[in-house]
């Protein structure tokens, strides 16, 4: 499963979200409109081991899946991410699914995502301010 959805928040609300480095509560008003769209494909749930955090990581992320290559996430059966800032701040941190030629930069977009290993992926290394909002979810 893989959902791409246009739109999910304001280039505002990307600003503000990106004010907070580091773990979020699901409770965070300002994500009750992406739970809502995610909670629309599937039924996840919102305490532990579930997390979403906002995320700056220069050196960018190899390839993997989100229950972790070594089996440190196994519990991760979904995953979110909301580019939260504008490609044209920073070079470089494309985000790739294994076999994609191109990145995506889904900036206030949704990428949505089950943990099958067909969803494979990779974020490039970046200078300038990357932030994106990451959610990691297990199931119902």
């Amino acid at each position: 499963m893989r959902e791409y959805i246009k739109g999910v928040i304001t280039p505002e609300e990307a600003s503000n979200l990106s004010n907070t480095v580091g773990y979020l509560d699901f409770t965070d008003a300002r994500l009750g409109g992406v739970l809502d769209i995610i909670k629309g494909f599937v039924d996840v749930r919102l305490w532990k081991p579930s997390y979403v955090r906002v995320e700056e990581n220069r050196l960018g992320h190899p390839w993997h899946i989100d229950q972790g290559n070594t089996g440190h996430m196994t519990w991760c059966d979904y995953s979110a991410s909301v580019l939260l800032s504008h490609p044209s701040k920073f070079d470089g941190g494309g985000f790739y699914f294994f076999g994609d030629e191109e990145p995506t930069y889904h900036y206030c977009d949704l990428l949505l995502y089950d943990s099958h290993p067909n969803n494979r992926h990779c974020v490039k290394r970046n200078s300038g301010g990357r932030k994106v909002l990451l959610m990691f979810f297990n199931s119902l």
